[in-house]
């Protein structure tokens, strides 16, 4: 067995096929790929990156950082994604702790100070060896940061296995074949960057990297992954075009909530809508469905397996990741009873999965259980609201109240909030309706270059507001 990219290479009906699209426009086909992925092997191995090392990798998705997280894996190599937005002590920090002694970054812009880390490049190949571990697909290939709603991410270990059944389901839902195009609109540091590269790979399909106009590359492929506010904008790109897509675009959804207004919107533009729910620890989606009138996110693809236990969702089979990387060991995902415990709130509505929200986003109000995605849900159906968060505030009598920090499509102001008071008064119980309403400053809740909105990073915003 070799490597996926390896295999297409020396596949006569594939191996001059395009595999891939960088960001600058040039065309590469499996053997071209196959051979410079071999060449950054060769550097990293001259420089001591060998089976069982980790390798951070650093940097936004470019054809440069594709290559180094591919090359790492065909040495048998520990591939740690991260974000490059992190502050350097926080770097530092996430080497250490995933026993990571070499790091990589593209544009060479971050010298890190008082890192055990060796940095590499891919400047030093010399000899014309082919650099390949032996193909092992249970081996420790790749870990993935956690969200770290704690603010302590944890490193998921995934192997090959575990990336290419993941990838499978997916694909088998979205008819992905060799034929397609995928865009990578999602930052390889994040598992569902990581999914797309998997996705393109299990199918010996055509994947793309952005150029400058994000919009107008994504317009250009058969499937798109974006979370919501990113399919927004692409509709926006769309309505200002005077001519349709060419392509049939077929679009998996995750990442928070999905309005139905969004993807009804996005039909009006014959784009094939697919509403997903997924984790880290599962290497991506784990159930998908096309969008519809619903509001769940359909059930299990191939392989996985999902219980509600006393309302958590609770998970295992296809894609399940090898453990947490913790001090050179890898400590198990399941718990005693043979379950990822994943602490998302769920129930079975029309045969399908909804999910509810976050059990530790939960807060008390006067005694009554107040989950914020719910209220979130409710306010999203405002057709004057873009994005919102909800979020607790001390209270003296009630212990918790609710607050609204909230996006709307024209400017924030007193009368739009009155408005939606109004709206509102109807159709929430009073404990559920908000106290104060503030406004929501997605760049700041996404400073460290997140794909999801940080309710952390909310938190401490709503502190300096209420003067706390």
């Amino acid at each position: 067995m070799t490597y996926l990219w390896q295999h297409y290479a020396a596949e006569p009906d594939y191996q001059h096929k395009v595999a891939l699209r960088n960001e600058q426009g040039e065309l590469f086909s499996w053997q071209q790929l196959s051979e410079k992925i071999n060449t950054v092997a060769q550097a990293f191995s001259q420089q001591g990156v060998n089976i069982g090392e980790g390798i951070a990798l650093c940097g936004k998705n470019s054809f440069a950082l594709l290559l180094a997280y591919l090359a790492g894996i065909q040495l048998g190599a520990r591939v740690l994604g991260i974000n490059p937005a992190f502050p350097e002590e926080k770097i530092v920090q996430l080497c250490e702790n995933a026993d990571v002694h070499f790091y990589y970054d593209p544009k060479g812009e971050k010298i890190l100070q008082n890192c055990t880390a060796l940095v590499v490049s891919v400047t030093a190949s010399q000899a014309k060896k082919n650099c390949t571990a032996a193909y092992d697909l249970n081996r420790p290939a790749t870990m993935t940061l956690t969200s770290g709603s704690t603010g302590n991410p944890k490193a998921v270990v995934h192997s090959l296995q575990g990336h290419l059944d993941n990838a499978q389901g997916v694909c088998e839902l979205m008819a992905f074949g060799a034929e397609n195009t995928w865009l990578l609109s999602l930052p390889l540091y994040h598992v569902s960057g990581q999914g797309i590269v998997w996705r393109w790979l299990h199918a010996g399909a055509r994947l793309h990297l952005p150029n400058e106009n994000f919009y107008s590359a994504a317009a250009e492929v058969s499937h798109l992954s974006l979370v919501p506010t990113q399919l927004q904008r692409f509709l926006t790109y769309l309505q200002q075009r005077s001519e349709q897509t060419d392509h049939t675009q077929h679009i998996l959804l995750g990442g928070s909530h999905i309005p139905l207004a969004l993807t009804q919107q996005a039909a009006q533009y014959r784009l094939t809508c697919y509403s997903g729910y997924g984790m880290t620890e599962m290497a991506s989606t784990v159930c998908a469905k096309k969008s519809d009138q619903y509001r769940g996110v359909g059930l299990p693809l191939k392989g996985r397996e999902l219980a509600l236990i006393e309302g958590e969702i609770c998970l295992r089979g296809a894609g399940l990741g090898l453990g947490y990387w913790q001090q050179g060991e890898i400590l198990p995902l399941v718990q005693q009873d043979g379950w990822l415990h994943t602490k998302d709130l769920g129930e079975w509505q029309n045969d399908e999965l909804c999910v509810l929200g976050r059990l530790d986003n939960m807060f008390i109000s006067g005694g009554e259980n107040i989950q914020p995605e719910e209220i979130e849900r409710v306010i999203l159906h405002y057709p004057k609201v873009k994005q919102v968060v909800i979020l607790p505030v001390e209270d003296m009598e009630f212990g918790q109240r609710p607050v609204a920090m909230v996006e709307f499509i024209d400017e924030f102001s007193q009368s739009a909030v009155e408005n939606l008071r109004i709206w509102l008064a109807s159709r929430l119980e009073k404990f559920k309706q908000p106290i104060h309403y503030f406004p929501l400053d997605v760049a700041q809740c996404q400073q460290q270059g997140t794909i999801k909105i940080s309710r952390n990073a909310l938190k401490m915003a709503l502190k300096e507001l209420l003067g706390k």
